[in-house]
């Protein structure tokens, strides 16, 4: 009954569920486990201006997983329903969107505050610039799909009258 999943919500709910669930997930235990997303400063001990960049920038960083825990899983939880041709889907890709597009401008707004997207420390950092190309892709991301998600026939689904409740007030009656 159900129209067949486009092509777009397939590549969309792909997006979802590999970059907001699995993506996310892949950075946390990188972060805690490796230096790969580390930038080179925060091994500086021996700069008294560094060591307090570091503990700062550390602790800012280590403020995310939960914030991001919650995009995991409504991202994960759109991707289910966008597949399932759900009303659902809109509603936790809105929340999970809204949510990295949050995270994504709040982790800008710190980066230029202290100085770190300098075009000088992008070129030989690649944890730094790895941080940018993170960031940039969450915010785009973020408006592609709140933009896409607006205009999805599935927004208007919830219009309709639910089985469950019975018809409303204003629905033409039933034969």
């Amino acid at each position: 009954m159900n129209p067949a999943l486009s092509r777009t919500d397939k590549i969309h709910a792909a997006i979802l569920a590999a970059g907001g669930g699995g993506l996310v997930c892949a950075y946390w235990i990188a972060f805690f486990r490796s230096d790969l997303t580390l930038p080179k400063f925060v091994h500086d001990m021996t700069n008294p201006a560094l060591v307090r960049l570091t503990t700062v920038y550390l602790g800012f960083e280590s403020a995310f997983p939960l914030a991001d825990l919650l995009i995991a899983v409504t991202a994960s939880l759109a991707a289910f329903y966008l597949v399932g041709r759900d009303a659902k889907a809109v509603l936790f890709g809105l929340i999970a969107s809204g949510a990295l597009g949050f995270l994504g401008f709040i982790d800008i707004s710190f980066n230029l505050l202290h100085g770190l997207y300098a075009p000088a420390l992008l070129l030989k950092d690649g944890g730094l610039l790895m941080e940018a190309m993170i960031n940039v892709t969450c915010v785009s991301g973020a408006i592609w799909s709140i933009w896409r998600l607006w205009g999805h026939p599935l927004r208007r689904a919830e219009d309709r009258p639910s089985r469950l409740m019975g018809p409303r007030e204003n629905d033409p009656p039933t034969a």
